[in-house]
């Protein structure tokens, strides 16, 4: 028979019932929480250095970052240690362009260092070194070049006062240049050109059929041994296969004239030997000498890169073989500009005899012992570090500053239910 009611006990049960309600309702929200609020946002690149200091120490759900510039390395690898950490970062940065550059020396024994500049098509960059400005460059196609003859320290390009900076990391150690062909005038006067632009030169000249004359270690090119080779005749016996084998392991050759067609070279050659043209001028003018030459045209290959064309005929052309790199030129007379030349036809001859070898040469490098601190590409390791920009910053879930773990939940939930029942029955209420 049941008991007379105690309101007292009566009110306890109806609270336990409620709190039951409450906390299986705060149970249900925290486990379908949806995304509604952003995370923690800084804006602007001299808010950042603070901004990471709090994030790290309080582990926010998610960061979203507006930079009005690229931040500094240590910014950037700070961010990246968050993001593997577990804290969702990201970013957008409109006005960080897409700037890259790269300084490399070149292969020559007049030094010098090369710099390659990848930048919006039209965009106009400044180039300085630690001492001075070196030059100004309209991109085109989205890069453009600059050969810097001596630099200082790190060089720095520049557009809409957003830079990138880059140094030289490793010097080319000096090769010779092994020259292949007959003794003739245009393997004399090859020679003293590579020599006076300060190349040494190792070479095997055919004076008969069976005899050859040797200058330095003149057997076979070997990447251990040489810069580049210059082959002036189609060789004979199995020379043309070493030529190939050495371009292909990394080295460079230039082909002169009808040397291209020996079979081994026409494999790594720009393009196949054609017919003579003849001269289209009749004296050497300073701004177009080579229009006084004759030259076998070239019909280049469908991955040769054409460097010279003159009326319609193809006279140079630049191609990649495996590892190595070759350069085939029509001309096999040059020696005609050196002699019948204006007063700059020797300066001229001797720099484009050194520049084609520069551009082929085998890179053997040593690098520089120290530590970079380049930023030679800003947007490209931003976007490496933290993934491609997003337009807003996303929706990012957050949690209640008190969030019990769901077993407590359990275990209190349980606690209320089996309160209530108790009473319930202990008082002999159904």
């Amino acid at each position: 028979m049941p008991s007379h009611a105690n309101p007292v006990r009566i009110g306890i049960e109806r609270a336990a019932r409620v709190l039951l309600l409450v906390v299986l309702a705060f149970a249900a929200w925290s486990a379908t929480l949806a995304p509604s609020e952003r995370g923690p946002a800084a804006s602007g690149i001299d808010r950042l250095g603070d901004s990471l200091a709090r994030w790290t120490s309080t582990a926010p759900p998610g960061v979203h970052v507006s930079l009005d510039a690229a931040p500094i390395p240590a910014e950037r690898d700070w961010l990246r240690a968050l993001r593997h950490a577990g804290t969702p970062v990201t970013w957008t940065g409109d006005e960080i362009p897409a700037l890259a550059i790269e300084a490399a020396p070149v292969a020559s024994p007049q030094g010098g260092t090369m710099l390659w500049i990848a930048a919006p098509h039209g965009a106009w960059v400044e180039l300085a070194d630690a001492v001075a400005s070196i030059d100004t460059v309209t991109t085109v196609a989205g890069g453009a070049s600059v050969f810097a003859p001596i630099v200082t320290g790190p060089v720095r390009a520049t557009v809409d006062e957003r830079s990138a900076s880059a140094s030289v990391r490793d010097i080319v150690l000096p090769r010779p240049v092994l020259v292949l062909g007959r003794a003739t005038w245009e393997a004399k006067f090859v020679i003293s050109a590579l020599e006076e632009a300060g190349w040494r030169v190792d070479a095997r000249l055919t004076v008969a059929p069976g005899v050859d004359v040797t200058q330095g270690m003149a057997r076979t090119p070997d990447t251990a041994r040489h810069a580049a080779v210059v082959v002036l005749d189609a060789p004979s016996g199995s020379t043309p296969a070493a030529i190939a084998r050495y371009v292909r392991a990394g080295g460079g050759a230039i082909l002169s004239g009808a040397s291209a067609s020996a079979p081994s070279l026409a494999e790594i050659a720009g393009g196949r030997v054609g017919v003579r043209i003849r001269p289209s001028a009749i004296a050497f003018a300073d701004g177009a000498p080579r229009r006084a030459l004759g030259f076998l045209a070239i019909t280049p290959r469908s991955d040769g890169i054409v460097l010279e064309e003159r009326d319609g005929r193809i006279a140079a052309v630049a191609r990649r073989a495996d590892a190595g790199r070759v350069v085939q030129i029509g001309y096999d007379e040059t020696w005609r500009w050196r002699l019948a030349g204006g007063a700059t036809a020797l300066d001229a001859h001797r720099g484009w005899w050194s520049a084609l070898v520069s551009s082929v040469a085998y890179r053997a490098a040593m690098p520089i012992a120290r530590v970079s601190r380049d930023d030679d590409a800003p947007r490209a390791r931003l976007v490496d570090a933290l993934g491609p920009p997003t337009a807003t910053a996303p929706a990012i879930a957050t949690r209640a500053r008190w969030s019990p773990s769901p077993v407590l939940l359990f275990a209190l939930m349980t606690m209320l239910l089996l309160s209530e029942l108790a009473s319930r029955r202990l008082r002999g209420a159904p």
